[in-house]
Protein backbone atom coordinates (compact mmCIF):
# COMPACT_ATOMS: atom_id res chain seq x y z
CA UNK A 1 0.00 0.00 0.00
CA UNK A 2 2.95 2.28 -0.76
CA UNK A 3 0.30 4.90 -2.01
CA UNK A 4 -1.57 5.10 0.77
CA UNK A 5 1.79 6.78 3.06
CA UNK A 6 0.33 9.38 5.62
CA UNK A 7 2.76 8.04 8.25
CA UNK A 8 5.20 4.99 9.58
CA UNK A 9 2.61 3.48 10.91
CA UNK A 10 1.29 0.10 11.92
CA UNK A 11 -1.56 -0.44 9.20
CA UNK A 12 -4.11 -2.38 10.94
CA UNK A 13 -3.76 0.48 14.05
CA UNK A 14 -3.94 3.66 11.73
CA UNK A 15 -6.55 5.94 12.58
CA UNK A 16 -7.29 6.95 8.96
CA UNK A 17 -7.53 3.44 8.03
CA UNK A 18 -10.69 3.28 9.13
CA UNK A 19 -14.62 3.91 8.42
CA UNK A 20 -16.38 6.11 10.60
CA UNK A 21 -18.94 2.80 11.99
CA UNK A 22 -15.90 1.45 12.96
CA UNK A 23 -15.62 4.20 15.43
CA UNK A 24 -18.78 3.86 16.82
CA UNK A 25 -18.76 -0.18 16.99
CA UNK A 26 -15.60 -0.27 18.75
CA UNK A 27 -15.84 -2.39 21.66
CA UNK A 28 -14.07 -1.54 25.04
CA UNK A 29 -13.34 2.18 24.43
CA UNK A 30 -12.66 2.89 27.97
CA UNK A 31 -9.62 0.19 27.62
CA UNK A 32 -8.45 2.19 23.98
CA UNK A 33 -5.52 3.99 23.74
CA UNK A 34 -4.92 6.72 21.26
CA UNK A 35 -1.47 8.09 20.10
CA UNK A 36 -0.54 11.05 18.82
CA UNK A 37 3.53 11.24 17.56
CA UNK A 38 4.66 14.39 17.56
CA UNK A 39 7.86 14.97 15.49
CA UNK A 40 10.12 17.82 15.06
CA UNK A 41 11.10 19.16 11.64
CA UNK A 42 14.22 19.96 13.05
CA UNK A 43 18.34 20.62 12.39
CA UNK A 44 20.26 17.55 13.55
CA UNK A 45 22.85 17.74 11.76
CA UNK A 46 24.59 18.65 8.37
CA UNK A 47 24.16 14.15 7.29
CA UNK A 48 20.84 13.48 8.77
CA UNK A 49 17.29 14.17 6.94
CA UNK A 50 14.85 17.15 8.56
CA UNK A 51 12.48 13.76 9.25
CA UNK A 52 15.09 12.10 11.18
CA UNK A 53 12.28 11.98 14.28
CA UNK A 54 9.88 10.76 12.60
CA UNK A 55 11.88 7.85 10.85
CA UNK A 56 13.22 6.67 14.08
CA UNK A 57 10.06 7.43 16.21
CA UNK A 58 7.84 6.21 13.59
CA UNK A 59 9.70 2.61 13.63
CA UNK A 60 9.56 2.77 17.65
CA UNK A 61 5.85 3.08 17.36
CA UNK A 62 5.25 0.64 14.95
CA UNK A 63 7.28 -1.77 16.63
CA UNK A 64 5.58 -1.29 20.33
CA UNK A 65 2.61 -1.01 18.74
CA UNK A 66 2.51 -4.87 17.23
CA UNK A 67 3.41 -5.74 20.59
CA UNK A 68 0.22 -4.80 22.21
CA UNK A 69 -2.01 -4.46 19.38
CA UNK A 70 -3.66 -8.03 20.67
CA UNK A 71 -4.52 -7.07 24.09
CA UNK A 72 -6.05 -3.91 24.18
CA UNK A 73 -7.41 -1.49 21.32
CA UNK A 74 -4.88 1.23 19.84
CA UNK A 75 -5.31 3.55 17.26
CA UNK A 76 -2.46 6.15 16.08
CA UNK A 77 -3.62 9.06 14.56
CA UNK A 78 -1.26 10.93 11.68
CA UNK A 79 1.67 12.78 13.07
CA UNK A 80 1.65 16.45 13.77
CA UNK A 81 4.96 17.96 12.27
CA UNK A 82 4.17 21.57 12.57
CA UNK A 83 6.04 22.59 15.97
CA UNK A 84 7.47 25.79 17.71
CA UNK A 85 10.91 25.73 17.22
CA UNK A 86 11.79 27.92 20.11
CA UNK A 87 14.68 29.54 18.78
CA UNK A 88 16.45 26.71 17.64
CA UNK A 89 16.77 25.49 13.93
CA UNK A 90 13.70 23.91 13.44
CA UNK A 91 11.85 23.82 9.65
CA UNK A 92 8.31 24.41 8.55
CA UNK A 93 7.81 25.49 12.64
CA UNK A 94 4.85 27.34 13.73
CA UNK A 95 3.49 29.99 16.46
CA UNK A 96 3.18 28.57 19.99
CA UNK A 97 -0.85 29.57 19.78
CA UNK A 98 -1.28 28.12 16.22
CA UNK A 99 0.47 24.90 17.75
CA UNK A 100 -2.30 25.09 20.89
CA UNK A 101 -4.99 25.29 18.50
CA UNK A 102 -3.69 22.33 16.39
CA UNK A 103 -3.57 19.74 19.52
CA UNK A 104 -6.71 21.13 20.93
CA UNK A 105 -8.96 20.57 17.92
CA UNK A 106 -7.57 17.06 17.16
CA UNK A 107 -7.70 16.14 20.74
CA UNK A 108 -11.40 17.63 20.49
CA UNK A 109 -11.68 14.63 17.47
CA UNK A 110 -10.71 12.05 19.44
CA UNK A 111 -12.61 12.99 22.47
CA UNK A 112 -15.85 13.01 19.76
CA UNK A 113 -14.82 9.79 18.71
CA UNK A 114 -15.46 8.28 22.45
CA UNK A 115 -12.26 7.62 23.34
CA UNK A 116 -10.97 8.32 26.82
CA UNK A 117 -7.27 8.42 26.83
CA UNK A 118 -5.03 9.83 24.71
CA UNK A 119 -0.69 9.16 24.48
CA UNK A 120 1.30 12.53 23.64
CA UNK A 121 4.58 10.64 22.18
CA UNK A 122 7.29 13.07 21.66
CA UNK A 123 10.84 12.72 19.87
CA UNK A 124 11.24 16.66 20.04
CA UNK A 125 13.55 17.25 22.68
CA UNK A 126 13.18 21.04 22.95
CA UNK A 127 8.87 20.34 22.43
CA UNK A 128 8.87 18.64 25.78
CA UNK A 129 7.06 21.90 27.78
CA UNK A 130 4.90 22.37 25.35
CA UNK A 131 3.50 19.15 24.61
CA UNK A 132 3.25 19.28 28.19
CA UNK A 133 1.07 21.79 28.54
CA UNK A 134 -1.11 20.76 25.39
CA UNK A 135 -1.19 17.47 27.51
CA UNK A 136 -2.72 19.11 30.83
CA UNK A 137 -4.40 21.73 28.64
CA UNK A 138 -6.57 18.49 26.49
CA UNK A 139 -7.45 17.15 29.84
CA UNK A 140 -9.12 20.18 31.11
CA UNK A 141 -10.70 21.42 28.15
CA UNK A 142 -11.47 17.99 26.67
CA UNK A 143 -11.76 16.05 29.80
CA UNK A 144 -9.52 13.21 28.53
CA UNK A 145 -7.41 11.04 30.24
CA UNK A 146 -3.83 12.33 28.61
CA UNK A 147 -0.26 11.03 29.10
CA UNK A 148 2.81 12.00 27.94
CA UNK A 149 6.04 9.94 26.63
CA UNK A 150 9.20 11.70 25.40
CA UNK A 151 11.30 9.34 23.70
CA UNK A 152 14.61 11.20 25.21
CA UNK A 153 13.23 9.83 28.31
CA UNK A 154 13.74 6.55 27.09
CA UNK A 155 17.39 6.89 26.07
CA UNK A 156 16.06 7.19 22.26
CA UNK A 157 18.27 9.68 20.54
CA UNK A 158 16.84 9.98 16.89
CA UNK A 159 20.25 11.79 15.98
CA UNK A 160 22.04 8.99 17.37
CA UNK A 161 19.55 5.61 16.40
CA UNK A 162 18.87 6.51 12.81
CA UNK A 163 20.56 3.33 11.86
CA UNK A 164 19.91 1.61 14.80
CA UNK A 165 18.20 -1.08 16.78
CA UNK A 166 14.52 0.30 18.29
CA UNK A 167 13.45 -2.99 19.76
CA UNK A 168 14.99 -2.36 22.92
CA UNK A 169 13.29 1.21 22.93
CA UNK A 170 9.81 -0.53 21.52
CA UNK A 171 9.82 -2.88 24.13
CA UNK A 172 10.10 -0.45 26.85
CA UNK A 173 7.44 2.07 25.42
CA UNK A 174 5.07 -1.27 25.07
CA UNK A 175 5.44 -1.75 28.52
CA UNK A 176 4.20 1.90 29.04
CA UNK A 177 1.62 1.91 26.45
CA UNK A 178 0.18 -1.18 28.69
CA UNK A 179 0.60 0.47 32.22
CA UNK A 180 -1.20 3.67 30.42
CA UNK A 181 -4.03 1.18 29.55
CA UNK A 182 -4.39 0.10 32.74
CA UNK A 183 -4.33 3.36 34.94
CA UNK A 184 -7.87 4.03 36.76
CA UNK A 185 -9.56 1.40 34.73
CA UNK A 186 -10.99 -1.32 35.77
CA UNK A 187 -9.24 -5.45 35.15
CA UNK A 188 -9.50 -5.64 31.34
CA UNK A 189 -12.19 -8.33 30.66
CA UNK A 190 -11.26 -11.05 27.66
CA UNK A 191 -10.56 -9.03 24.57
CA UNK A 192 -12.29 -8.79 21.72
CA UNK A 193 -10.66 -7.40 18.49
CA UNK A 194 -12.56 -4.93 16.73
CA UNK A 195 -13.19 -5.66 12.65
CA UNK A 196 -10.05 -7.68 11.10
CA UNK A 197 -8.22 -5.92 8.23
CA UNK A 198 -5.77 -7.68 5.87
CA UNK A 199 -2.38 -7.06 5.74
CA UNK A 200 -1.07 -4.09 3.90
CA UNK A 201 0.41 -5.05 0.34
CA UNK A 202 3.00 -2.75 1.44
CA UNK A 203 5.17 -1.77 4.24
CA UNK A 204 6.88 0.80 2.62
CA UNK A 205 6.49 3.82 5.49
CA UNK A 206 7.66 6.65 2.30
CA UNK A 207 6.22 7.26 -0.70
CA UNK A 208 8.43 6.93 -4.03
CA UNK A 209 9.16 10.53 -4.37
CA UNK A 210 10.56 10.99 -1.18
CA UNK A 211 13.76 12.29 -2.87
CA UNK A 212 11.36 15.26 -4.19
CA UNK A 213 10.46 15.77 -0.04
CA UNK A 214 11.65 18.76 1.61
CA UNK A 215 11.83 17.48 4.99
CA UNK A 216 13.68 14.63 3.16
CA UNK A 217 16.72 16.47 2.46
CA UNK A 218 19.55 17.67 5.00
CA UNK A 219 20.11 21.05 6.09
CA UNK A 220 23.40 21.72 3.84
CA UNK A 221 21.38 20.37 0.72
CA UNK A 222 18.12 22.74 1.78
CA UNK A 223 20.69 25.78 2.22
CA UNK A 224 22.80 25.02 -1.42
CA UNK A 225 20.02 23.85 -3.94
CA UNK A 226 20.14 25.40 -7.21
CA UNK A 227 17.88 26.78 -8.97
CA UNK A 228 15.38 27.56 -6.23
CA UNK A 229 13.68 30.75 -7.76
CA UNK A 230 12.59 28.49 -10.45
CA UNK A 231 11.75 25.36 -8.16
CA UNK A 232 8.05 24.92 -7.38
CA UNK A 233 7.17 23.54 -4.26
CA UNK A 234 3.80 21.49 -4.09
CA UNK A 235 2.08 21.71 -0.41
CA UNK A 236 -0.90 18.66 0.17
CA UNK A 237 -3.72 19.20 1.81
CA UNK A 238 -6.30 16.65 2.49
CA UNK A 239 -8.52 15.64 5.58
CA UNK A 240 -9.12 12.95 8.16
CA UNK A 241 -12.95 13.07 8.27
CA UNK A 242 -16.15 9.95 7.56
CA UNK A 243 -15.95 9.10 4.07
CA UNK A 244 -19.18 6.76 4.93
CA UNK A 245 -19.29 3.14 5.72
CA UNK A 246 -17.47 2.04 3.23
CA UNK A 247 -14.42 4.00 2.66
CA UNK A 248 -11.76 5.11 5.60
CA UNK A 249 -11.77 8.73 7.19
CA UNK A 250 -8.45 9.32 5.48
CA UNK A 251 -9.44 8.94 2.25
CA UNK A 252 -8.48 12.48 0.93
CA UNK A 253 -5.21 12.76 2.68
CA UNK A 254 -4.90 9.05 0.91
CA UNK A 255 -6.03 10.13 -2.53
CA UNK A 256 -3.84 13.26 -2.14
CA UNK A 257 -0.74 11.27 -1.72
CA UNK A 258 -1.75 8.35 -4.33
CA UNK A 259 -2.60 11.52 -7.17
CA UNK A 260 0.98 13.17 -6.01
CA UNK A 261 3.01 10.14 -6.30
CA UNK A 262 1.16 8.98 -9.86
CA UNK A 263 1.71 12.42 -11.26
CA UNK A 264 5.54 12.72 -10.26
CA UNK A 265 6.10 9.45 -11.61
CA UNK A 266 5.69 11.35 -15.00
CA UNK A 267 7.75 13.86 -14.28
CA UNK A 268 11.23 14.20 -15.27
CA UNK A 269 13.62 13.60 -12.49
CA UNK A 270 15.49 16.64 -12.68
CA UNK A 271 12.43 18.84 -13.12
CA UNK A 272 12.63 21.02 -10.03
CA UNK A 273 9.79 20.35 -8.12
CA UNK A 274 9.41 19.53 -4.40
CA UNK A 275 6.96 18.64 -2.21
CA UNK A 276 6.44 20.11 1.13
CA UNK A 277 5.42 18.02 4.27
CA UNK A 278 1.23 16.89 3.86
CA UNK A 279 -1.25 19.13 6.11
CA UNK A 280 -3.11 15.78 6.85
CA UNK A 281 -6.06 17.41 9.04
CA UNK A 282 -8.48 19.49 7.01
CA UNK A 283 -11.67 21.87 8.08
CA UNK A 284 -14.17 19.12 8.51
CA UNK A 285 -16.41 20.86 10.26
CA UNK A 286 -19.65 19.60 8.20
CA UNK A 287 -18.76 15.89 8.75
CA UNK A 288 -17.65 16.40 12.55
CA UNK A 289 -21.17 14.55 13.76
CA UNK A 290 -19.50 10.86 12.41
CA UNK A 291 -17.20 9.55 14.72
CA UNK A 292 -13.55 9.34 13.72
CA UNK A 293 -13.91 12.52 12.16
CA UNK A 294 -10.89 15.52 13.59
CA UNK A 295 -11.32 18.91 12.20
CA UNK A 296 -9.35 21.67 11.76
CA UNK A 297 -10.53 25.29 12.50
CA UNK A 298 -10.34 27.76 9.95
CA UNK A 299 -7.91 30.09 11.62
CA UNK A 300 -5.75 26.93 12.43
CA UNK A 301 -5.36 25.76 8.80
CA UNK A 302 -5.18 29.09 7.56
CA UNK A 303 -1.83 29.55 9.77
CA UNK A 304 -0.69 26.52 9.19
CA UNK A 305 -0.56 27.08 5.11
CA UNK A 306 1.14 30.31 6.36
CA UNK A 307 3.44 28.98 8.16
CA UNK A 308 4.43 26.44 4.98
CA UNK A 309 4.27 29.45 2.51
CA UNK A 310 7.13 31.32 5.43
CA UNK A 311 9.69 28.28 5.44
CA UNK A 312 9.64 28.24 1.93
CA UNK A 313 10.04 32.19 1.56
CA UNK A 314 13.20 31.47 3.98
CA UNK A 315 14.65 28.38 2.02
CA UNK A 316 14.89 30.85 -0.79
CA UNK A 317 11.85 29.39 -3.11
CA UNK A 318 9.78 31.53 -4.82
CA UNK A 319 6.81 29.75 -6.10
CA UNK A 320 4.37 27.47 -4.25
CA UNK A 321 1.10 25.48 -5.49
CA UNK A 322 -1.29 23.86 -2.94
CA UNK A 323 -2.79 20.53 -4.01
CA UNK A 324 -6.14 20.19 -2.16
CA UNK A 325 -8.15 16.81 -2.47
CA UNK A 326 -11.05 17.89 0.45
CA UNK A 327 -13.49 20.73 -0.72
CA UNK A 328 -14.08 21.53 2.87
CA UNK A 329 -10.64 23.49 2.44
CA UNK A 330 -11.24 25.07 -0.47
CA UNK A 331 -12.38 28.39 0.48
CA UNK A 332 -10.06 28.61 3.14
CA UNK A 333 -7.38 28.02 0.81
CA UNK A 334 -8.43 30.56 -1.89
CA UNK A 335 -8.44 33.15 0.57
CA UNK A 336 -4.83 31.90 2.15
CA UNK A 337 -3.19 32.05 -1.63
CA UNK A 338 -4.04 35.55 -2.08
CA UNK A 339 -2.92 36.34 1.30
CA UNK A 340 0.53 34.64 0.48
CA UNK A 341 1.00 36.50 -2.47
CA UNK A 342 0.21 39.40 -0.97
CA UNK A 343 2.01 39.42 2.63
CA UNK A 344 4.97 37.26 1.72
CA UNK A 345 5.98 37.62 -1.93
CA UNK A 346 5.40 34.33 -3.52
CA UNK A 347 3.96 33.16 -6.77
CA UNK A 348 1.24 31.00 -5.66
CA UNK A 349 -0.97 28.42 -7.63
CA UNK A 350 -4.29 25.97 -7.03
CA UNK A 351 -3.59 22.46 -9.15
CA UNK A 352 -6.31 20.78 -9.55
CA UNK A 353 -6.66 17.21 -10.29
CA UNK A 354 -8.06 16.18 -13.75
CA UNK A 355 -11.71 14.31 -12.82
CA UNK A 356 -13.62 11.90 -14.75
CA UNK A 357 -15.49 12.99 -17.66
CA UNK A 358 -17.56 9.46 -17.94
CA UNK A 359 -19.58 9.49 -14.78
CA UNK A 360 -23.61 9.52 -15.48
CA UNK A 361 -25.51 12.71 -15.27
CA UNK A 362 -26.68 12.53 -12.17
CA UNK A 363 -23.18 11.25 -10.33
CA UNK A 364 -21.66 13.52 -11.72
CA UNK A 365 -23.91 16.51 -10.47
CA UNK A 366 -24.84 15.07 -7.01
CA UNK A 367 -22.14 12.64 -6.28
CA UNK A 368 -19.80 14.47 -4.38
CA UNK A 369 -18.56 12.64 -1.21
CA UNK A 370 -17.48 9.01 -1.12
CA UNK A 371 -19.56 8.20 -4.38
CA UNK A 372 -18.24 6.80 -7.82
CA UNK A 373 -15.21 8.40 -7.97
CA UNK A 374 -13.77 8.46 -4.77
CA UNK A 375 -14.65 5.09 -4.15
CA UNK A 376 -13.24 3.89 -7.46
CA UNK A 377 -9.96 5.31 -6.54
CA UNK A 378 -9.34 3.86 -3.24
CA UNK A 379 -10.37 0.37 -4.95
CA UNK A 380 -7.62 1.43 -7.66
CA UNK A 381 -4.94 2.37 -4.99
CA UNK A 382 -5.96 0.87 -0.89
CA UNK A 383 -8.67 -1.95 -2.30
CA UNK A 384 -7.76 -3.17 1.01
CA UNK A 385 -9.79 -0.60 3.15
CA UNK A 386 -12.70 -0.54 0.61
CA UNK A 387 -15.82 -2.38 2.21
CA UNK A 388 -17.75 -2.29 -0.89
CA UNK A 389 -20.50 -4.89 1.25
CA UNK A 390 -21.13 -1.75 3.64
CA UNK A 391 -21.63 0.93 0.69
CA UNK A 392 -24.31 3.01 0.95
CA UNK A 393 -25.53 5.38 -1.78
CA UNK A 394 -27.64 8.69 -1.51
CA UNK A 395 -28.36 11.63 -3.20
CA UNK A 396 -29.04 15.20 -1.86
CA UNK A 397 -31.32 16.49 -5.51
CA UNK A 398 -32.13 15.02 -8.58
CA UNK A 399 -31.81 16.60 -11.68
CA UNK A 400 -35.21 17.19 -12.51
CA UNK A 401 -35.93 18.34 -9.11
CA UNK A 402 -37.85 21.52 -9.06
CA UNK A 403 -36.61 25.08 -8.31
CA UNK A 404 -33.07 26.39 -8.03
CA UNK A 405 -32.16 26.02 -4.18
CA UNK A 406 -29.59 23.30 -4.14
CA UNK A 407 -26.63 22.69 -1.47
CA UNK A 408 -23.67 23.54 -4.57
CA UNK A 409 -23.26 24.85 -7.56
CA UNK A 410 -26.86 26.99 -7.82
CA UNK A 411 -28.33 30.45 -8.17
CA UNK A 412 -29.65 29.99 -4.77
CA UNK A 413 -27.34 27.52 -2.24
CA UNK A 414 -27.62 26.54 1.58
CA UNK A 415 -24.68 26.18 4.22
CA UNK A 416 -25.34 22.27 5.07
CA UNK A 417 -23.79 19.87 7.78
CA UNK A 418 -23.46 16.70 6.05
CA UNK A 419 -26.55 14.98 8.32
CA UNK A 420 -28.33 17.47 6.32
CA UNK A 421 -27.67 15.54 2.87
CA UNK A 422 -27.05 11.90 4.53
CA UNK A 423 -27.77 9.67 6.91
CA UNK A 424 -24.64 7.63 5.71
CA UNK A 425 -22.15 10.14 5.17
CA UNK A 426 -22.18 9.20 1.68
CA UNK A 427 -23.45 11.73 -0.99
CA UNK A 428 -23.09 9.83 -4.04
CA UNK A 429 -23.51 6.26 -5.35
CA UNK A 430 -20.43 4.13 -5.10
CA UNK A 431 -22.25 0.71 -6.06
CA UNK A 432 -20.96 2.28 -9.43
CA UNK A 433 -17.67 2.17 -8.65
CA UNK A 434 -14.99 -0.57 -9.93
CA UNK A 435 -11.17 -0.99 -9.36
CA UNK A 436 -10.99 -0.68 -13.37
CA UNK A 437 -12.61 2.69 -13.43
CA UNK A 438 -10.69 4.03 -10.60
CA UNK A 439 -7.32 2.75 -12.25
CA UNK A 440 -8.40 4.25 -15.23
CA UNK A 441 -9.38 7.57 -13.78
CA UNK A 442 -6.22 7.21 -11.26
CA UNK A 443 -4.08 7.20 -14.39
CA UNK A 444 -5.88 10.17 -16.76
CA UNK A 445 -6.02 12.57 -12.97
CA UNK A 446 -2.20 11.57 -12.42
CA UNK A 447 -1.40 13.02 -16.12
CA UNK A 448 -3.81 16.07 -15.76
CA UNK A 449 -1.65 17.08 -12.77
CA UNK A 450 1.24 16.31 -14.20
CA UNK A 451 0.82 18.14 -17.41
CA UNK A 452 -0.33 21.29 -14.99
CA UNK A 453 3.04 20.81 -13.17
CA UNK A 454 4.97 20.96 -15.95
CA UNK A 455 3.20 24.04 -17.09
CA UNK A 456 3.56 25.63 -13.95
CA UNK A 457 7.25 24.73 -14.11
CA UNK A 458 7.86 26.12 -17.29
CA UNK A 459 6.62 30.14 -16.52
Amino acid sequence: MATTWLAAAEPETCWAHHAWPDFAALPQKEYAIVVLPIHGLTDHGADLPLDVEELVGGALLRRAVEQVKTRFVVRVLPPLRFLPAFGVRGFFEVDPETAHHLVAEVAAGVKAAGFHKLVFLNTSSINEPFVATAALDARAGCGLRTYVIHTRALGLDPARHQAGDVAPFAAHLAKLLTEIRGHLAPPLPVFATDKPMPPAVSTVPFPAYRPRYLASLTSTHLADMAGKKESLVIVPTGAIEQHGPHLPVGVDAILGQALLDAALRRLPPDLPVFVAPPVTYGKSIEHREYLGTVSLSTKTLRRLVLAIAEQVSALGLRRLALLNTHGGNSTVLASVLHEIQGSIGLETFLLRPGHASDLGAQEAAWGFHAGEWETSLMLACAPELVHMDQAAGEYPARLNDPGELRPEDAPATFAWMTRDLSRSGVVGDPALATREKGTRWLSDAAETLASRIRRQSDR
